[in-house]
């Protein structure tokens, strides 16, 4: 849940900017060219949506990487401090 709340913020995070700073980023400055539309009035919205999309699923997989590694050092750690306690304990 950690990593669709992480995804839903950076999209929203680079669509706004995309939308309020209209400097021509990759891949949604290409992305016209790539499926042959015209430059309209729409370009814009579309090359943000698609920086939105794109640069927020980069950021999932990131952090859904590093969250799951995480997680096993951890799960792995608490075993091994719980086989001392039991050999200490006796």
């Amino acid at each position: 849940m950690k990593a669709a709340a992480c995804f839903v913020a950076f999209f929203l995070l680079f669509t706004l900017a995309s939308i309020a700073v209209p400097v021509p980023m990759f891949p949604g400055n290409v992305i016209h060219r790539w499926f042959g539309v015209s430059p309209s009035a729409y370009t814009p919205y579309i090359e943000a949506l698609t920086n939105g999309l794109v640069y927020g699923f980069i950021t999932w997989i990131v952090f859904f990487m590093v969250s799951r590694r995480m997680d096993k050092a951890l799960s792995q750690d608490s075993k091994g401090r719980g086989w001392r306690r039991k050999k200490e304990e006796i």
